[in-house]
């Protein structure tokens, strides 16, 4: 039997590890021997890979930076992976060094958001990745970043988009009173890619200008500097009830379910799960105008897009979108439910793998 070990630096909330969580069990179900290892230790996605099969491995010995790579070799010796799949840079790099030392598993490494600044870490990581034989980014702002920073690795790169379960996030069969506040629903960490000062300064804006609006933010509460600029800007603009932070939930779909519209203020993005997720739950989208966001989310047709660096253009969309009228805003949530079912499906997405596999 193919055995197929998957990478990662954690199985925390996140849309990478969700989405590496689905390609294992998809990959289990399709007859492969599959294992998925990570060495922080955060568990989030660690039951749904057990009662789907998939063994998981935390590499305990691997959390020393210093020792990781000898880790990654000595527990790649003894279990003899045919391909090898790295979702996160580190340990992408650690299986290109051991490719180029002579290691013989197949490698195909995935790129999980666009660049947006070429450092030394990045120039490293992209040289390491002549050793790989498949680059899979899952946009396609970031291929053209690689093709146009490193043309040589362009016969490398497949592009694979993110799969939702369209069953699982699916609008709700229940109906739903309207609201007297429209309830906005945002799913990220709590980290600067995020632009959540600006969202909080684009928030206060559009209640100061009279509209009724509820903000629900499910998402890892790094507990760091930022965080805590982002919770004193909050209640500094007395916004305590009307911008909510939860911690991250099993259960993100009926949080879309409960919510009228869903918003990603990001300043870049790779492929966001959350914004497929949502819009697989039939919710109208507003979202940065930036990556592959505009492929995903269609002006005028399933949401509205803005500028992420300018609070009066998010202000204004935002409310262009509440004087919606609520028949213009169902037909949104139609049409993002029909563009998931179109371009997220589970059969597009396992089949692609299977063709660089």
């Amino acid at each position: 039997m193919t055995k197929i070990l998957c990478l990662i630096e954690s199985l925390g909330s996140g849309g990478a590890e969700r989405q590496l969580t689905s390609l294992a069990t998809m990959l289990k179900g399709q007859g492969y021997e599959v294992e998925v290892w990570y060495y922080v230790q955060k568990d989030f996605f660690v039951p749904i890979l057990n009662d789907n099969g998939v063994g998981t491995r935390f590499l305990v010995d691997a959390a020393n930076p210093r020792k990781r790579f000898f880790a990654f070799h000595r527990h790649i010796k003894q279990w003899k992976p045919d391909t090898v799949i790295s979702y996160s840079a580190s340990p992408s790099m650690i299986v290109c060094l051991m490719k180029m030392l002579g290691a013989k598993f197949r490698l195909i490494v995935s790129e999980r958001n666009t660049t947006q600044k070429l450092n030394r870490r990045e120039k490293i990581k992209f040289f390491l990745y002549r050793w790989a034989d498949v680059i899979v980014p899952n946009s396609q702002s970031q291929a053209n970043f690689i093709d146009k920073n490193f043309h040589r690795l362009t016969n490398k790169v497949k592009v694979i988009t993110n799969y939702v379960d369209t069953n699982r996030f699916s609008p709700t069969t229940v109906s739903v009173s309207k609201h007297e506040e429209t309830r906005m629903v945002c799913v990220c960490s709590m980290m600067p890619q995020k632009n959540i000062p600006r969202f909080v300064e684009t928030i206060a804006k559009v209640v100061s200008d009279g509209f009724k609006i509820r903000v629900d933010w499910f998402g890892q509460d790094l507990q760091d500097d930022y965080s805590r600029q982002v919770h004193a800007s909050v209640k500094d603009k007395g916004l305590e009830n009307v911008m909510v932070f939860h911690e991250p939930t099993s259960a993100i779909e009926d949080e879309y379910r409960k919510a009228d519209v869903f918003c990603l203020p990001s300043l870049y993005e790779g492929f966001p799960n959350v914004l497929c997720e949502a819009m697989s739950c039939g919710l109208p989208v507003l979202c940065s105008r930036v990556c592959d966001n505009p492929n995903i989310a269609r002006e005028e047709e399933n949401g509205l897009l803005f500028d992420p660096m300018d609070i009066d253009d998010m202000a204004a969309t935002i409310e262009r979108y509440l004087d919606l009228s609520m028949d213009e805003k169902t037909e949104m949530g139609k049409k993002s439910r029909e563009i998931a079912l179109s371009m997220f499906s589970k059969d597009r997405f396992i089949q692609e793998y299977n063709s660089i596999l």
